[in-house]
This record gives structure tokens, sequence and C-alpha cells, in this order.
């Protein structure tokens, strides 16, 4: 494909300017301020229209950028041949992208042509806007050549299949949100945000056995206030009827209320004696489940270490057989009893045995983690917990049994006092003291009365709440299953992103490295043209991204100076170019690429023009006479 001529009617500052192009090197020679981007740009923008149409900035948007500075047909004409075919493009511009205009003549018969579409660009280079700038278009202003899946589909000559790069790039990116939606190590993947609501349930089912005694305590004690509420509400209304009843000499003494805290004091001890007996009932069976599964774990942990010895055992066995074998392949080959390429088996057969002496160590090397061993080991650690919660709960109702037990003696003591105090005073009591003494005996029975409803109300409020958090807690065991299956499937679909996305990668890699040798003799031949220099220094991998070693350590040469960064940079974009195009080749546009060199390399570069040129269609813009 070749340039023959174009005219500017107005773009940017230039305005009715043609120019004829030469079959190998044309050199524009203009001073800072001409034009001589904007006429770059000008080519690029014909065969690929304009680029940031939706972007408000002169600096991001080329439609606004390029406005003719004096008004008048914003665009123009390409004259240019492909194959024996010549072809006349015009454009015109407006100020939106459905203002443009786009026509195609055949320039030998000047009728219409249909071979290209709006799209002249794509379909005559076989590769987008954004690889065009990276190979063929050189702008003083960006010199990026990382390699774009259109470049690597166009060196791996898939015109036949163009979908299968930009198709990569979709899957790569898919997965990789995929996995980025997933990820289990960070706060926000929902894989690490469902395994913390699991800890959250499984926390709630752990706490069900103590929830559940805390309930049945509940249930005792508002049993037990029942029955002292009815007892005091009993013995009131016998106290009642006895002093209206009876007479004086006949009523009960103030004994009475002593001996009715004596009574309920012992009904309280026998509570906490049958508690006492019930709490080393649960303690007991809860011990030997513990026990059980205990020994269950230690059974399966050795069932588990003995199968991974013998694997272990195996491994180590064939690595010896591999060994030994190599060993014999050697001293047959060193014999000339096998010819000399057979010496590669023994080296294949000590790789595979240290493979496998390196896995038998691993297997030695790794704790059993099958999922009967995982479940055994959180069986144990709730009944672990749920011991501990008892042991607890034993010494907390045995302390309160030694204090109730003091209260009783205490009240026997007093009982006693008081009977014989009565006795005393009996036959000097009046009429008036015995009312007086009913009163407030009376009175005294509503206080414990009030009382015991108070507690009964607080022990009921209690349970309500315990019986809401045990309903609560058994939802959440009820959901672990299901979130655990979830969890497993979602670590699954992460797995297998991750695999996928590294066969992709594989695959692709592959795919380009078979093109790597005639990409590195290409930029060879230009490195040593630009330098004078051997390039076995640059090193490259299937991504097309050059490094250079330097005290044998691969150096990027982003941080390297701009002279050697251009230099490289077009070196790598015409090895590009060369692995794009073997045999119809396009024309290219330098504007001026040698501006950061040296004098020295700056005579490399004129070698590489006129070298170049014997191949390509060249249009080399520059503003120093030096530098052509």
């Amino acid at each position: 494909m070749k340039l023959i001529s174009c005219h500017i009617e107005n773009f940017g500052k230039l305005k009715d300017f043609t120019y004829y192009f030469e079959d190998g090197l044309s050199v524009l020679f203009a001073e800072n301020g001409w034009g001589k981007s904007t006429f770059a740009d000008f080519l690029k923008v014909m065969f690929y229209g304009f680029d940031g149409d939706n972007r408000r900035s002169e600096d991001g948007n080329e439609r606004l950028r390029f406005r003719p500075w004096g008004g008048g047909v914003y665009g123009g004409s390409v004259t240019w041949s492909r194959g024996e075919k010549t072809y006349r493009m015009l454009r015109t511009f407006g100020a939106r992208r459905k203002e443009d205009t786009f026509a195609l003549y055949d320039e030998e018969t000047g009728l219409p042509s249909s071979d290209f579409s709006g799209n002249t660009g794509e379909e005559l280079f076989g590769i987008d806007r954004d690889s065009f700038r990276r190979t063929v278009f050189w702008s003083q202003s960006d010199h990026e050549t990382s390699a774009t899946t259109s470049i690597q589909a166009k060196i791996g000559d898939l015109s036949s299949q163009p979908d299968d790069f930009p198709a990569y790039d979709a899957a790569v990116k898919r997965l990789s949100r995929e996995m980025e939606r997933l990820r289990p190590d960070r706060a926000s993947g929902l894989i690490r945000k469902k395994e913390d609501r699991l800890v959250v349930l499984k926390a709630d089912e752990a706490k069900l056995p103590l929830l559940t005694a805390q309930l049945e305590e509940c249930a005792a004690k508002e049993r037990s206030l029942t029955a002292e509420l009815e007892s005091v509400r009993a013995h009131r209304q016998q106290y009642a009827l006895s002093v209206t009843e009876k007479p004086a000499a006949a009523r009960p003494r103030k004994d009475s209320r002593i001996q009715e805290q004596l009574e309920n004091s012992e009904k309280k001890l026998a509570l906490l004696i049958d508690k006492d007996r019930s709490i080393q009932r649960r303690g007991q069976k809860e011990r030997q489940e513990y026990l059980r599964v205990k020994k269950d774990l230690q059974r399966e942990l050795l069932e588990e270490t003995r199968e991974r010895q013998k694997q272990a055992d195996v491994m180590r066995t064939g690595a010896g057989l591999a060994s030994a074998s190599a060993v014999i392949f050697l001293v047959l080959c060193l014999s000339g009893i096998l010819p000399a390429p057979m010496a590669v088996l023994p080296v294949l057969l000590l790789a595979a045995g240290g493979a496998m002496f390196w896995q038998s160590g691993r297997i030695n090397g790794e704790d059993p983690e099958t999922d009967e061993i995982l479940r055994l080991r959180e069986e144990k650690k709730q009944h672990s917990s749920y011991l501990n919660a008892l042991s607890r709960k034993l010494a907390e109702n045995r302390a309160l049994l030694r204090e109730q037990k003091a209260l009783c003696e205490a009240l026997r003591r007093k009982l006693d006092r008081a009977e014989t105090a009565q006795e005393a005073a009996a036959a000097s009591c009046t009429q008036g003291q015995i009312v007086s003494e009913a009163a407030g005996i009376l009175s005294e029975y509503d206080r414990q009365e009030e009382d015991c409803r108070a507690r009964l109300q607080e022990v009921r409020a209690q349970s309500a709440e315990l019986t809401e958090m045990i309903g609560n807690c058994k939802v959440s065991a009820s959901l672990i299953p299901d979130l655990q299956d979830e969890i497993s499937a979602l670590r699954e679909q992460y797995d297998t992103c991750g695999r996928t996305l590294s066969y992709l990668e594989e695959a692709r890699n592959s795919f380009t490295s078979r093109y790597m040798n005639p990409f590195l003799r290409s930029f060879s031949r230009y490195y040593s043209m630009l330098t004078g220099q051997s390039a076995d220094s640059v090193r490259t991998d299937a991504d097309f991204s050059i490094a250079v070693m330097e005290e044998g350590l691969p150096r990027d040469p982003s941080l390297m100076s701009e002279g050697t960064r251009d230099l490289i940079s077009l070196c790598r974009r015409m090895a590009m170019i060369d692995a794009m195009y073997p045999v119809e080749k396009p024309f290219l546009v330098l504007d001026d690429p040698f501006s950061n060199l040296d004098d020295e390399r700056v005579k490399g570069g004129l070698r590489f023009l006129h070298s170049a040129s014997l191949e390509y269609q060249i249009l080399y813009l520059t503003c120093h006479k030096s530098r052509f």
C-alpha cells in the first residue's frame, strides 16, 4: 500500500495544502510551529477518524483541537494505491460525528468505490486506531509501543478470525471481575462475607447448649417462686383467720414469721440440691460424649497419618526406582550400548525421582485435614465449651448451696431464740399489743408476697428472652449446611476462574511465542543499525515487552534516558510492523523520532531511515537539518 498525494482544505492551521509522496523516503522539513504534527495527524484522521469525541477539552478531543483556524471546509482528501488499484478518499468533518461525510472513488474510472467503508484504516491495515498509533504512526508526543490484542492478532495472522483476541480480552476481564467479586482474602469479597456470616452462625449454634441450660434453670426458679408465692398467700390467709376466730391466748406467736422464712429457705435449699445433681448428671453425660469424640478424632488422625505414610513410602520407592533406572541408562549410554540421544532418559528419570521424593516429603509434612477430621475437631471444641460452661455453673450453684445452708442454720437459731423470748413475754401481753402484733405480721406477709411477685416477673421475662434467643440460634444452626454448600460452590467457582485464567494466559503465551524469533531478529537488526551495537543484552517475552540486561538483571527501558527509550521504542515498533506485514507493507509516518538522540545515534537513525525506506514508504517529518 502506498500514499500518492493528499490535499488539505482546512485542518488546524493548515489551509489549501497539497503534498505529493515519494515512493521510498519522503522528507518534510519545516521549522517548529509550521504544522508538521498537524499534517501527520491529518493522515491518521483521514484513515481512522477523530479520537476523543466525547471529551470536552481540546487536549483530549481531536475534533475540537484541529478545527480550522480560519474557518472554511473542515477536511481534505488522500490518494493512495493498493495492489493494482488507486483510490481517492474524501472526508469532511462537522461539529459532531453524524455531520461527517466520507466518499471513496476509483481514481482510474472516477466512479464511486465500495471496496472500503468509513472504517478504512481498520479494513486496510487490519488493526484498530490504538494499534495504528503504536506501530505505523509515530507521534512526537506519544511513543507508546506496547502490544495490543489487535497487534498480536495481526502478528498471528488471525485476520480470518478477527474476534479471537478481543474475545480473549473480554473473557479475561470477565473472569478477573468475577474473581475480584468472590475474593476470599478481602473483606469486600463475597466468599469472605459468606465465611464471616458462617462464623456468626456457628457461634450462635455453639450457644444453644448453654442457653438451653439457662432456660431450664429459669424454669426451675419459676416453679420455686410460684410455690413460695402460694405458700406465703396460704399462711397469710391462715393467720388472718386465726386472728379473727381464736382468742388472744391461742393466737400464733411472732415466731411464725421466722418459721415461714425457715420453711422457704429449706425449700430453696432442696431446689439447689436438685439442681446440683442435675448439673452433675449433664456434666457426666457431656464428658462421655467429649471422650467419645476425642477417641474418634485420635483414631481418624491415626488412620489418615498411616495412609499418608503409605503414599509417602510409595513415592520414595518410586523415587529410588527412577534413580536406579537413571544410573543404569547412564551406564548403558556411556558404554555405547545405547545411542547418544538416549542420554536424555537418565535426566528425565532423575527429575521424576526428585519430584516423587519431594512429593513424599510434602505428604509427610502436611497435617491431615479431611472433612471428617475437621468435623470431629469442631464437635470436640463444642463439647469442651459446654463442659467448661457446666463446670462454671456447678461452681456457682455450690456457692449458692453453701450460702443457703448457712442461712437455714441461722434461721433455726433465730427461731429458737424467738420462741424462748415469746414464752417469757406471753404472760404480760395485753389485747392491744396482740392486735398491733397481728397487723405487723400481716404487713410482713404482704411484703413477702410482693417480693415474690416481682422476682417471678423478672424470671419470666428472662425466660421469654432466652426462648427468643434459642429460637434465633436454632434458625442460625439450620442455615449452616446450606451456607457451607454455598461457600464450597463459590470457592470452586473462584478456583475454576483462576485455573481458567491461567490456562488462557498459557495458551496465549504459547501462541504468541511462535512469533518471538522473527520479532527478535527484526529488533536486533534495527537495534544494531541505530546503535552500532549488538542486541544480545535485550530480552523480550510473549507480550513483546522489552527489557535490557544490566549487571545480570533485566532493566525496564522506562527507567532509562529519553533517547534510549525512543531508540528502543522505534526498534520495537519496526520489529512488530515487520511481523505484522510480511508481504504487503504499509506506509510509515515518523514525526521527528530522533529529537532526543545524541549526534552519534542520529547518524544511526539516518542509516535506519534509508535502509527501512527500501521496504517501506516513509513520511519523515523533522525541524532540524542535522536530522535528515
